[in-house]
C-alpha cells in the first residue's frame, strides 16, 4: 500500500464520517419531532429549537460540535484499539516463544539422582525427572521440557555480546516452544546432532575453496585471477564442535554466519593462582531464529543440554523445567495445581507473573492515554456550551415567556439539558461507528509499517467492546457536564427582562 491509496483511504473516511454524523443529526431530530404530541414538554420545545430557522447559525455551530465530539471519540478509540494491537502481539510473542509456566528451585539447580541423593533436602522426588513426570501428569499441561540455562559472553572474531546459554531439548521443546520451529538459517537438528553440521560445514567450505570447473595453471596468479580460481587454505582445521542456535539481532550484531566458529566464555571456570579463570569453549553457528522481541533475538542462544551442563558445570542437574499448558490465559490456576502435585517445595511461575511489570506498564501507559484523550472531547464540548449559550441568548424572550407561564427554572433547564444530550448522543455514536469502521479496515486492510523498527509488517489493532463503551460512557458524560453551564444561564434571567427585549 502505497501513500497515495492511504492518503485516498483517509480522505474517504473524512467524508464519510462527516456525512454520518451530519445526517444522523437530521435524523435524529426528524424522528423525535415525529412523535409530536406524545413527547413530553421540554422534549418538544428543545426540538423545535433545534430544527428552527431563525437558528440556522446556531445550527451550524451544533453541527461543528458534533464533528468535533465525533472525531474526538473515534481517535480515543482508535488509539485504545492500536495499543491493544500492540499489547496483544506482545502477548502473542511472548507466549509463543516462552512457556507459559516455569518451575525451579527459587533460582537454583534441580539435581540430579545423585545430586538428590546426597541432598538432605524433602522434596519427594529423587530427580528433576521425576518432577518433570510429575508435572506432566497435571489436568491441562500441554508439554514440558527441561532446561539448562546460564549467563555467558559469545566472542566472535573482535566482538563480544553478552548471552544468556540455554541448553533445551529440540524434540520436547517444539511442544513447548516455538522458538526453534521455522528458523531463518540452519536447522534445530543440528543441536543434538552436530556431526550433520559439520557435514554441511564440510561440504560449503569444498564449494567455497577450490575450482571454479575450468581447466587453469594453479601456480599462475593471472590465471587464478581470471579463470575464477580460488585458492584453497593449508590444513584447514576442521573439527566437530556443538552447534548452537542465536537470535537474529545476536547474529546481525556479532556478524555471524552458518558454520562459524565462536566461544562462548563462561566466569565459572577454574581457580588459578590469581582468582578466578574464566573458562572457554569453541561452538558451531547452527541456525539463526526470530522470535519477533528484540531483547529475545540478540540475548540467547541454545544449544544442546548435555553441552551446557558441561560448560557451566552442572553435572546432570537443571535449571529448570518450561511448561506449555493448553489455555495460555488459564495458566494460573494450572500454576497452582503443579505447586500442589509438587507439595510446595519448588517455586512456579506462570507467565502472567513473569511479566506483570511488562504488562502493568502497558496497562498504565493505556489509562493515561484514555485520561489525556478524553480531553480532546472536554474540549470539542465548549462549542455545545457556546451553541446552547449563544441559544439561550436568542431564545431569551421565549424562555421570559414561559417562566411567565408558570414553568419552572427547573423545566428551562431541562429544554437546553436535552439539546446537549442529542448533540452529544449524535456525536458519540457516530464517533463509535467511524472508530469501528478505521479499526475493522486497520485490521483487515492494513497500514504498513517499517517491520526493521516495529517488527511487525502492519499496524496491529485489537478492537476491544468494552473500550469502545468506556469511551461512549466518557464522551456522553463530558458532553452532559457541558451542558451544565449553559442550563444556568438559561434558567437565571429575569422574565421582565427579558419580555422587554422581546
Amino acid at each position: 500500500m502505497d501513500i497515495t491509496t492511504i492518503v485516498i483511504y483517509l480522505v474517504s473516511m473524512l467524508a464519510i464520517a462527516i456525512f454520518l454524523n451530519i445526517g444522523g443529526w437530521y435524523l435524529v431530530v426528524r424522528i423525535i419531532n415525529s412523535f409530536g404530541k406524545r413527547l413530553k414538554f421540554h422534549h418538544f420545545v428543545a426540538t423545535r429549537h433545534l430544527r428552527g430557522r431563525k437558528t440556522g447559525f446556531l445550527t451550524a455551530i451544533g453541527i461543528l460540535a458534533i464533528l468535533g465530539v465525533s472525531f474526538s471519540s473515534c481517535t480515543l478509540t482508535t488509539v485504545l484499539s492500536v495499543m491493544g494491537g500492540f499489547s496483544d502481539d506482545l502477548k502473542q510473542k511472548i507466549i509463543s516463544t516462552n512457556a507459559h509456566i516455569i518451575v525451579d528451585n527459587y533460582g537454583s539447580d534441580l539435581g540430579g539422582s545423585q545430586a538428590a541423593e546426597s541432598s538432605g533436602d524433602d522434596l519427594r522426588f529423587s530427580s528433576w525427572k521425576e518432577v518433570l513426570a510429575a508435572v506432566e501428569k497435571v489436568d491441562g499441561v500441554l508439554a514440558a521440557t527441561p532446561v539448562v540455562q546460564g549467563e555467558a559472553m559469545m566472542n566472535a572474531r573482535t566482538n563480544n555480546h553478552g548471552i544468556q546459554l540455554k541448553g533445551v531439548d529440540p524434540k520436547s521443546l517444539e511442544r513447548v516452544s516455538q522458538v526453534l520451529t521455522g528458523l531463518d538459517k540452519g536447522k534445530a537438528e543440528y543441536i543434538t546432532n552436530p556431526n550433520a553440521l559439520f557435514k554441511h560445514v564440510r561440504e560449503r567450505r569444498a564449494r567455497l575453496y577450490g575450482f571454479s570447473g575450468k581447466k587453469t595453471d594453479v601456480d599462475s596468479d593471472d590465471n587464478k585471477k581470471d579463470n575464477g580460481f580460488i585458492p584453497a587454505p593449508v590444513n584447514p582445521k576442521q573439527r566437530v564442535l556443538p552447534a548452537v542456535i542465536v537470535g537474529r539481532e545476536l547474529a546481525t550484531s556479532l556478524r555471524l554466519y552458518l558454520g562459524e566458529e565462536v566461544n562462548i566464555i563462561s566466569p565459572l571456570g577454574d581457580i588459578g593462582p590469581t582468582g578466578p579463570i574464566p573458562k572457554s569453549r569453541p561452538f558451531r553457528v547452527g541456525g539463526v531464529f526470530f522470535s519477533g522481541m528484540y531483547e529475545f533475538d540478540s540475548l540467547y542462544a541454545y544449544t544442546s543440554i548435555e553441552a551446557a551442563q558441561e560448560f557451566l558445570r552442572k553435572g546432570d542437574r537443571i535449571s529448570q523445567i518450561d511448561v506449555a499448558v493448553v489455555d495460555p490465559d488459564n495458566a494460573i490456576k494450572i500454576s497452582t495445581m503443579i505447586l500442589e502435585e509438587l507439595g510446595g517445595k519448588l517455586r512456579v511461575r506462570p507467565w502472567q507473573e513473569i511479566n506483570t511489570s511488562l504488562f502493568s506498564a502497558l496497562k498504565l501507559e493505556k489509562i493515561v492515554m484514555f485520561i489525556f484523550l478524553s480531553f480532546a472531547i472536554l474540549v470539542a464540548s465548549f462549542c455545545i456550551i457556546a451553541t446552547l449559550s449563544m441559544l439561550v441568548v436568542e431564545k431569551s424572550a421565549d424562555i421570559s415567556i414561559l417562566l411567565t407561564l408558570g414553568s419552572t427554572p427547573s423545566t428551562v433547564q431541562k429544554i437546553f439539558r436535552f439539546e446537549g444530550l442529542l448533540i452529544g448522543l449524535v456525536g458519540t455514536t457516530g464517533g463509535l461507528l467511524v472508530g469501528f469502521g478505521l479499526c475493522m479496515a486497520l485490521k483487515y486492510v492494513g497500514l504498513p509499517i517499517d517491520p526493521e523498527v516495529w517488527y511487525i509488517d502492519k499496524l496491529p489493532v485489537n478492537i476491544s467492546p468494552l473500550e469502545f463503551l468506556a469511551v461512549g460512557l466518557a464522551s456522553l458524560c463530558i458532553t452532559q457536564l457541558a451542558t451544565f453551564i449553559a442550563t444556568w444561564i438559561a434558567s437565571s434571567p429575569n422574565p421582565v427582562e427579558g419580555l422587554k427585549n422581546a
